[in-house]
């Protein structure tokens, strides 16, 4: 395992406390060609198993519970900065772009490509090749996918990375409990501030794919 040094800070003028260094669960498992940006969190149950080929996260990524991340030799594993990846997800041989939530218990599966901010609902399956736009929803209709150009939350799933940033802070300094009203509004501040500066708006996303 490696870890990156080109890796930006969540924002300007932030008072949270986050890690530099990725916080690694210790019940989690990395294993292998596994690159890890600053701030990263992998938690509780999550395998990252880079045996084959390469498994690299962006910075103020989170990996969370039971996650299992895995390559084979035709495909690796690429996320972009501030990726929020839901409890259950499996990620096998796909890229992630930046700011994209992958939600709880989805499957996205070899070579599929994931556009920055898009925005996977809990439970769909993303098949092997499958492109999804910058800035999508992606919601599961039994069997089907609806993707919904443009509505992606992506504020939302920043704050969200950040909030897991600073969760891996509390873990290691052994504090527990709810944010505050105040600290989640910083979150949510600091998220936009993000977009902001990396062009993650998924509104003008839409309109760039189109």
């Amino acid at each position: 395992m490696t870890l990156s040094k080109r890796t930006p800070y969540p924002a300007a003028g932030s008072s949270a406390e986050f890690p530099r260094l990725p916080f690694i669960h210790p019940l989690a498992a990395v294993d292998g060609l596994v690159t890890l940006g600053e701030g990263c969190s992998i938690w509780a149950g999550a395998v990252l198993r880079a045996d084959m080929n390469t498994i690299r996260l962006g910075a103020w990524v989170n990996i969370q519970d039971n996650t299992t991340l895995h390559t084979d030799s035709r495909s690796s594993i690429e996320i972009g900065d501030y990726t929020l990846v839901g409890h259950n997800a499996m990620l096998h041989g796909c890229r992630i772009g930046r700011g994209c939530m992958i939600g709880i218990g989805s499957i996205v599966l070899d070579h599929a490509e994931i556009g920055d901010g898009a925005m996977v609902t809990a439970g769909c399956l993303i098949r092997g090749g499958k492109k999804i736009p910058a800035g999508a929803l992606v919601l599961s209709k039994g069997e089907e996918l609806r993707i919904v150009p443009g509505a992606a939350k992506t504020a939302l799933t920043i704050a969200g990375s950040l909030e897991y940033a600073a969760l891996a802070r509390r873990f290691l300094d052994g504090v527990f409990g709810p944010f505050s009203k105040e600290e989640e509004l910083g979150f949510l501040e600091q998220a936009r501030e993000v977009i902001e500066r990396a062009g993650l708006d998924p509104r003008k996303a839409a309109a760039r794919e189109s």
